[in-house]
């Protein structure tokens, strides 16, 4: 049984080992395992969550590698559909000097996370967890968008929280209206959404706080996440919003911080509307509304956490290699607590 399941792609990062060299100059890659929502089922049960995935992989070899990736951490796979005709997606992405990471390309014909279909969904599945976490790569085309929205609906109907990570890469979408148009319109689907300053933007034509408050107010969204790098997260919710402070590291790489700090958030709410769901199992709470009811101070011990989530991925590369367990993140905010308090 799982308590979280993750929708989504999974996918091969091939990533430049030249920092600032652009796609076009790029001699030599490294392979490593990638995708938003399967970085984020890695992070979580990396924090010691039971964490399903659903999705589709190739039967090719990186397919079958990237299953693997899943189950060496644990990860229920009971969901994932093994498709003799897609082929693995590729990710190209290139370090800038910075050390921000920018994805230049992808593949995009067959490939196996866009063909998941709505049969391929188990309701057993939505029925025993308490959280499901989707992004907006899912909701490109069909079949899979529509898989993703049947997703959705068995979550709402098991009264499961819901996650959503927009997540945009406008290289995979006909246009960045259309992106913009579907993420919009799918925001509503959610309680939890986090988003970055540059998606902020994208999608309100504004990075200030206002902009924010009108997007989570607008989407009636229970609680709304802008990441902000190494400066922390803001977070706007019913009850009122706070600025998280970041952490000052040493840092390598970003990838997968944001959907390392997704899984924090996630393992964070969870202490929470598992407690309260277990204890009322005959009638199973509403994890929308036990998400409404929480404190500032809750919400902010958790976003912390999630900081360092995000933070500690950052100084290793790569994205589910970079994933930190629950002891390192613990010792990280031990040293970090110790320090400020000498």
């Amino acid at each position: 049984m799982s308590d979280v399941l993750c929708l989504g792609e999974i996918l091969v990062d091939w990533v430049c080992t030249t920092q600032g060299a652009e796609l076009e100059e790029a001699q030599s890659f490294t392979k490593a395992p990638g995708g938003a929502p399967a970085n984020t089922a890695v992070g979580l049960a990396r924090q010691g969550i039971k964490t399903g995935f659903i999705g589709r992989v190739s039967q090719d070899n990186f397919g079958r590698w990237l299953k693997s990736v899943l189950e060496e951490d644990n990860i229920d796979v009971a969901g994932v559909v093994e498709d003799p005709e897609a082929q693995t997606r590729m990710a190209y992405v290139v370090t800038m000097q910075n050390g921000d990471r920018k994805l230049a390309e992808f593949t995009k014909i067959s490939c196996a996370d866009a063909r998941l279909e709505p049969s391929d969904l188990k309701e057993d599945m939505f029925a025993k967890a308490s959280v499901l976490h989707f992004g907006s790569i899912s909701l490109i085309g069909n079949p899979s968008a529509e898989a993703t929205k049947k997703a959705v609906e068995l979550a709402k109907k098991h009264k499961m929280l819901i996650s959503y990570d927009p997540n945009v890469r406008l290289g995979l979408w006909p246009s960045a209206q259309v992106c913009k148009d579907t993420i919009l319109g799918s925001l509503s689907w959610a309680d939890v959404v986090k988003i970055n300053e540059d998606e902020l933007e994208f999608l309100t034509g504004s990075r200030t706080i206002e902009a924010a408050q009108e997007l989570r107010e607008e989407h009636n969204l229970p609680l709304l996440i802008v990441t902000l790098d190494l400066r922390g997260a803001m977070f706007f919710h019913a009850g009122g919003s706070k600025n998280v402070r970041g952490f000052q590291i040493d840092l390598l790489e970003a990838t997968g911080a944001g959907d390392g700090f997704n899984s924090g958030v996630i393992a964070g709410l969870l202490q929470y509307i598992g407690k309260e769901r277990n204890a009322s199992a005959l009638d199973k709470s509403n994890c929308r509304t036990i998400l409404e009811a929480l404190a500032i101070e809750q919400l902010e011990q958790i976003v912390q956490r999630a900081n360092a989530i995000g933070a500690i991925t950052c100084t290793k590369a790569g994205a589910i290699p970079a994933l930190p367990t629950k002891e390192e993140v613990d010792s990280f905010l031990t040293s970090v607590f110790a320090t400020t308090n000498m």
